[in-house]
């Protein structure tokens, strides 16, 4: 890193000459250290080539710290990434020549202000933006609204608007401070601006705002009325319950108005939602089908798992069946190993082309890890559309009539295949077939993929093999990437 900073001069100019080559692929590092290139030029060309693969964000602020290696990428990235580090590096404009760009400004200028804004946060800029998106002329372009929504989410709440379908590791933090301008922009008369005011306040699940949340529940706009619901699921309120109940048999109410109410219901635990759920588990939308999945599985009803066999059993609908299958692994109930099993065996017998149910019930096998799934595993091993999947699964079960099964694969064509070998393989510490076959597929010349599995198994037994990798693998990627591993002890080394 030190030798990226300092005074730009001819080395960050000589960069720039050569950057554009380096990404479209006309020349590399190693070429240009082969024809004598200085080490300064040639260090802020890495740099800058490895940071890009980085995740963006980390990338942006490691650059924004190497005045050579920003002015040298700049030009080539785009209007959101050049906002987001000048902001960073302190060169971007202060918050109203920001806004001034927005209304007539060019696509660039208008996506470089709005990512400057997002990262400065400036509270103030909230007030402009949702005035802005109330007088936007219906042939401005898709992306335009949606963008000065999310910037409005990262300023408010600092991250994008949290879709309902997923339940949030962390609930955001609303700024007490927004309560008011939130308050105002609920009652303007565009839907747009209601959607977003009533979607940001629901973030703060304040029982306070329970009326407004009601009363916007019956909006006669479809989006508004959604974004309520939402909000009410949100609130741990027996009242906002009995609203999204109720709207679970109202004849008016759309599909996704009742999803939203029985899935919200379901994470709250309300058995209420339990037949509409159900219903929306064996529906054609696979998004539908999870978030059914998702909210029945923190219902805990018992029913549950009976219905979700049920389901995953039936023939005719083993199209949509992939949500019920993954339910039934979850669960880990009585009635999953059977149904899961069932299903498998009829998709083998019959060669039905339902590939992701198929390939659903042997990764749940796997998980489930009982050794009565072995055989079927087996014979799922033989089919080339499985066989990568049903070989992990055999592996995470092991036991010794799993051995014969992984050593035989261990030296298959495909790559998927044998990485899915060595991480069963791995388990089988104290047997010398299991470490001759490690050490054969992790010989000369070192496979990553194969490393790469072993590394992320954690077994103990894998350090062995790992640590003559780490000496003496050819490459260095290869060695950093032995070097990664730490053995988890939690990990049942013998199976």
């Amino acid at each position: 890193m030190e030798r990226v900073q300092g005074g730009a001069g001819h080395a960050a100019r000589r960069a720039a000459q050569l950057y554009g080559a380096v990404r479209a692929g006309e020349t590399d590092v190693a070429r240009l250290r082969g024809r004598g290139e200085p080490r300064r030029v040639l260090g802020l060309l890495e740099f800058a080539g490895q940071g890009r693969r980085e995740e963006r964000g980390a990338y942006l602020r490691r650059l924004a710290a190497s005045p050579d290696a920003a002015a040298m990428v700049r030009p080539w990235l785009g209007p959101a990434e050049r906002g987001h580090l000048d902001v960073a590096g302190g060169w971007a404009p202060a918050v109203p020549p920001l806004l001034v760009k927005l209304p007539r400004g060019t696509e660039d200028e208008r996506r470089y202000a709005l990512e400057a804004l997002a990262v400065k946060r400036p509270m103030e800029a909230t007030g402009p933006l949702f005035g802005l998106l109330a007088v936007l002329a219906p042939d401005e372009p898709s992306w335009y609204p949606e963008l000065i929504e999310d910037t409005v989410s990262r300023i408010v709440i600092g991250g994008q608007l949290p879709s309902w379908r997923r339940t949030p590791r962390t609930d955001p933090v609303l700024p007490g401070a927004c309560l008011p301008m939130l308050l105002r922009q609920a009652c303007q008369a565009v839907p747009r601006v209601r959607r977003l005011a009533l979607t940001l306040l629901g973030c703060g699940h304040d029982p306070a705002h329970l009326g407004l949340f009601t009363a916007a529940a019956g909006d006669p706009d479809r989006g508004v009325a959604s974004a309520a619901l939402v909000a009410l699921g949100r609130l741990d309120d027996s009242t906002a319950r009995d609203h999204l109940a109720a709207v679970l048999t109202e004849p008016s109410r759309s599909l996704d108005e009742r999803e939203i109410a029985a899935v919200m219901l379901g994470r709250a635990g309300d058995r209420r939602a339990f037949e509409t759920l159900v219903l929306l588990l064996n529906h054609r939308d696979g998004i539908r089908n999870a978030s059914a999945a998702e909210a029945l599985a923190r219902l805990g009803d018992p029913r549950t798992a009976r219905a979700a066999a049920t389901l995953a059993t039936n023939r005719l609908r083993i199209a949509y069946a992939l949500a019920a299958v993954r339910l039934l692994g979850r669960m880990r109930a009585p009635e999953s190993l059977p149904a899961l099993t069932s299903t498998l065996t009829w998709l083998l017998d019959e060669d039905r082309t339902a590939q992701q149910a198929a390939a659903g019930c042997v990764e749940e096998l796997g998980r489930l890890g009982d050794a009565r799934a072995v055989p079927v595993l087996t014979r799922a091993a033989g089919d080339p559309r499985l066989r990568a999947a049903a070989v992990d699964s055999l592996g995470r079960i092991g036991g010794p009539d799993v051995l014969g099964v992984l050593l035989e694969v261990a030296s298959d064509e495909d790559g998927d295949v044998r990485a899915a070998a060595a991480r069963g393989l791995a388990r089988y510490e104290d047997e010398p077939r299991a470490t001759a076959a490690l050490a054969g597929l992790c010989a000369l010349p070192y496979p990553r993929r194969i490393v790469r599995a072993l590394v992320r198994s954690g077994d103990p037994a894998a350090a062995p093999v790992l640590a003559a990798v780490r000496d003496g693998a050819p490459s260095a990627a290869t060695r950093r990437l032995a070097g990664r591993f730490r053995p988890d002890p939690s990990r049942t080394a013998a199976p």
